[in-house]
C-alpha cells in the first residue's frame, strides 16, 4: 500500500522505485532514513543559499 506522500511529495515507495531504476536496492527502512536524510539536506541548503541573499 502506498503511503501518503509527505509535505515534500516524495514517499519511500518512490524513493525505492526510483533508486531502484539506476541498480540499486533498497528496503523501505532504508528508504526512509535515505528520504529524511535528503530532506535534511535540501533544508541546509535552502537556509545557506537565502543567507547568502539577505
Amino acid at each position: 500500500m502506498m503511503e501518503k506522500e509527505n509535505k515534500h511529495g516524495l514517499t519511500p515507495e518512490r524513493v525505492i522505485q526510483i533508486l531502484k531504476k539506476k541498480g540499486t536496492y533498497v528496503n523501505l527502512e532504508e528508504a526512509k532514513i535515505i528520504l529524511d536524510f535528503v530532506n535534511k539536506i535540501a533544508h541546509i541548503a535552502v537556509n545557506q543559499y537565502l543567507r547568502g541573499c539577505i
